[in-house]
């Protein structure tokens, strides 16, 4: 298997690329997805580290062991060679799953200053975004500030810098989950910090606030 890079952006080292995955690879993940305790995704606040549920954000979401599937210790590897940053700085694999009408609004992935989440290995330096299926329509990966849409396509997938020189926000990284219009999307999404990843702890990871903004 081959990794292809299909395009490249430099403002905020958008790489599109293909052949990570393999075809069966994706309706692997798909599976695992499938027979797993699935969770309505949430959205971290930066002030206080509270979890919650927002319309803006409609999927769901699980994070499978990596201890019990092979693959994902396999994807992991792979993101450590392509990305050139230590396995140890990875947060959990997690397999995303968007029904029809299924979003995630304009949003960044790095923290804020002074956000909790910092103790937990610092900030949110790459995003790696893997697409396990062809989206009917719709589903797009769109970034605003750089006029770039990426369509979903299995096997397919898209790596970026969340974060500046310093480490803070990267302005142009500001992107959205377009609506799946027809069909249904999954991806796999893992997100690499600047120092080892520390998982919160069990307390924290069970408050989650349900609330509409």
């Amino acid at each position: 298997m081959e990794l292809k890079i299909l395009s490249v952006n430099d403002t905020i080292g958008l790489v599109h690329f293909n052949g990570l995955l393999s075809l069966d690879e994706c309706a692997e993940l798909i599976a695992i997805g499938r027979v797993s305790d699935a969770k309505p995704s949430v959205v971290v606040d930066g002030a206080s580290d509270a979890a919650y549920e927002t319309s803006g954000r409609c999927s769901t979401v699980v994070a499978p062991s990596a201890d019990m599937y092979p693959l994902i210790l396999e994807i992991r590897r792979r993101i450590e060679l392509f990305s050139g940053i230590s396995q140890e700085n990875q947060e959990p694999l997690q397999i995303l799953h968007y029904t029809r009408g299924g979003k995630y609004d304009i949003h960044y992935d790095a923290f804020s200053d002074g956000s909790p989440q910092l103790k937990n290995g610092g900030n949110r330096l790459l995003t790696v975004l893997l697409y396990l299926n062809d989206v009917e329509y719709g589903g797009w990966t769109q970034f605003p500030h750089i006029m770039a849409n990426i369509v979903p396509n299995a096997g397919s997938g898209i790596l970026f810098r969340n974060t500046d020189a310093q480490n803070r926000q990267l302005r142009e990284s500001l992107h959205a989950g377009l609506p799946v219009t027809n069909g249904e999307k999954w991806i796999a999404s893992i997100w690499i910090r600047e120092n080892p990843y520390i998982t919160p702890s069990a307390d924290r990871v069970g408050q989650v606030v349900r609330r509409k903004l």
